[in-house]
């Protein structure tokens, strides 16, 4: 999509605003445009790169992999070969080492509960398709909303049938230390699973750029439960035009810091208030100097 990027927003290299954008802090967004302008990468986390995984898996047994549009579903992997690839992608990673060995004890214990999760991810994508002929899955869409100068850029995990849904994994959670110190790990159910408020907002853009009813379907090692308009109000039509709304004005905010700031990184950093402590906890210490290094006026 050929598009002319006002020159204000040239510098901070945002030429495009995506459906996650529209529900991050405007701190967050700020030092995400900085960390990507210094080629600064955010580091990952077990339980995210969790998800991940567990939809490249599915993907592999739905002939979903890699998904182009013009060449469309494909013949699926054998299970097992699938599992097997995916856990060695998943043992790729390499744990934080700055949160006391929380995201190490995380990463090895979700290794149990992986092909569980991938299984019941791929009886959810069939079940939610069922009446559709063919299932697409990942690729680069665009929106255009009025108030916004640039497209959106949107990624759905799968449609097909005039419906879409997206995959949230849900991995084990710990359970309270035991007296002798040990911890175990419990698996949360799937079903009922109420959709947060920035699911909901994203979901919201989906509809938008796409008119198609969304629907979450949620996972974990226990089952899967697909959430849409019919079991929650929140993926109701209204209850996604008012979240759509917040959404644009998420947009148009982060819209005018750009343009008040016309440039300079100085003046983008003095007009949002970053949080530290959750900088700290979500990126860690290399990520707070970065930060630091932005907003030291």
């Amino acid at each position: 999509m050929h598009h002319e990027t006002p020159s204000y927003r040239t510098e901070f290299g945002a030429a495009h605003d995506s459906a996650s954008g529209g529900t991050q802090e405007p701190y967050e967004y700020v030092l995400k445009l900085y960390t990507r302008h210094l080629g600064v990468r955010l580091p990952m986390a077990a339980r995210p790169w969790c998800g991940i995984v567990v939809q490249n898996g599915a993907n592999l047994i739905l002939g979903l992999d890699k998904y182009q549009p013009m060449v469309g579903q494909q013949d699926g992997m054998d299970q097992a070969k699938a599992i097997a690839q995916t856990m060695e992608r998943y043992n790729s990673y390499q744990p934080r080492q700055w949160d006391g060995g929380k995201d190490q004890e995380e990463f090895e214990a979700f290794k149990d509960y992986i092909p569980d999760m991938i299984l019941h991810a791929v009886q959810g994508v069939r079940e939610a398709f069922k009446h559709a002929n063919m299932i697409e899955g990942e690729y680069q869409r665009w929106h255009n909303e009025p108030k916004i100068d640039v497209p959106i850029m949107l990624y759905q995990d799968y449609s097909g049938g005039g419906k879409q849904t997206d995959l949230k994994c849900k991995p084990p959670l710990r359970n309270p230390p035991k007296k002798d110190g040990t911890r175990s790990w419990r698996v949360p159910k799937a079903e009922g699973i109420v959709p947060n408020a920035q699911q909901q907002m994203q979901q919201s853009v989906y509809r938008k750029a796409t008119g198609e009813p969304p629907s979450l379907l949620f996972v974990s090692a226990s089952g899967y439960y697909i959430a849409d308009e019919d079991n929650c109000d929140l993926l109701k039509p209204e209850a996604l035009d008012r979240a759509y709304a917040d959404v644009v004005r998420s947009w148009q905010i982060k819209q005018n810091l750009l343009k008040a700031a016309n440039g300079s990184w100085r003046t983008l950093a003095g007009l949002v208030q970053p949080d530290f402590n959750e900088i700290a906890r979500r990126h860690g210490p290399s990520i707070v100097d970065v930060a630091n290094q932005l907003w030291r006026f």
